[in-house]
């Protein structure tokens, strides 16, 4: 049995459609079916995704070496999880700050109904300060940390162990390159978004209106690489060599370095869109339309795909 097959044997199990299924991950039914077929796998966050919708691990599905859990398992996994929230006296909106992903996710894992993916797992112990065999298995147990406020945020202390900040707002949600092309006009009318919508907690001061993209392709390598997150605040005027979001005429957004090349006979900017793979082509402002939808203020690496 293949990945293929997992994917296939697993929403199957779960009673889920194709359409449901790429619903609840943000893709189409075709790549649902390439999966499925074999002709394509998921990779970056959406395998994570997939996993926590599968209610399996990365390494299940990449692998087979571990079985899918069982509705029990999750069960008590997810009662594990509520539990230390509850002690360590958080709100699952804040737990979900913390992670950077949905509150509608926290309840799905306290719920029983997913149980979290390998690289969501080793932040929530983090943020939990409990390890894998409590978590996962319940051995063992752990003393009840204290918790303190600062002017850094909230943490909590556990003897012989660094408190972990956890830091307060800058709360923004993570888009799609469509939602990314016509975001200054969908910010202006949202006040807020549905349980599917993941969010992040960025590092940085951030305008109201900041937003996460997971980059796709490889028009950025090696510098950026598909999966990577950057954090973008529309508010932030691009300098020379800065990395911004922009639009080019078509719904979705691209990312690309921002180069300017002076002002034309008109009083405008021109400028370049530039990418960092010479595979791909140089944009240019005087040659298409394009507008610039907000500068990286932060980019995340992660090394498991």
């Amino acid at each position: 049995m293949n990945i293929s097959d997992r994917i296939l044997s697993r929403r199957t199990a779960l009673g889920l459609s194709k359409t449901a299924l790429a619903k609840a991950i943000g893709v189409s039914d075709v790549s649902v079916g390439k999966w499925e077929s074999g002709l394509n796998q998921p990779k970056g966050r959406y395998l994570n995704d997939l996993a926590d919708v599968l209610g399996v691990s990365v390494d299940w599905l990449l692998t087979g070496a571990i079985k899918p859990p069982t509705s029990l398992y999750a069960m008590q996994v997810g009662e594990r999880i509520k539990a230390k929230r509850v002690q360590l006296g958080l709100e699952p909106s804040q737990l979900a700050d913390t992670l950077g992903v949905s509150h509608g996710l926290i309840s799905k894992w306290e719920r029983g109904e997913v149980v979290p993916s390998d690289e969501r797992l080793s932040h929530l112990m983090t943020a939990l300060g409990v390890d894998e065999h409590w978590l996962l298995h319940g051995v063992g147990t752990l003393s009840k940390p204290e918790r303190q406020e600062s002017d850094h945020g909230l943490h909590f202390e556990y003897p012989g162990i660094e408190p972990v900040p956890i830091p307060h707002g800058n709360r923004i949600p993570i888009i799609s390159y469509v939602q990314a092309g016509n975001w200054r006009e969908v910010c202006k009318q949202a006040t807020t978004f549905d349980g599917n919508v993941e969010y992040v907690t960025a590092s940085v001061d951030i305008g109201p209106c900041g937003f996460g993209l997971w980059l796709r392709g490889n028009s950025m390598n090696p510098v950026f690489n598909e999966g990577d997150l950057v954090i973008i605040d529309p508010d932030e005027q691009p300098r020379p060599g800065d990395y911004v979001v922009a639009k080019n005429g078509s719904e979705e957004a691209t990312f690309k370095k921002y180069r300017p090349r002076g002002i034309d006979e008109k009083g405008q900017e021109v400028f370049e869109l530039v990418p960092l793979n010479d595979d791909y082509p140089t944009m240019h402002s005087d040659r298409q339309h394009i507008e610039i939808i907000g500068v990286m203020v932060e980019h995340r690496i992660f090394r498991k795909r």
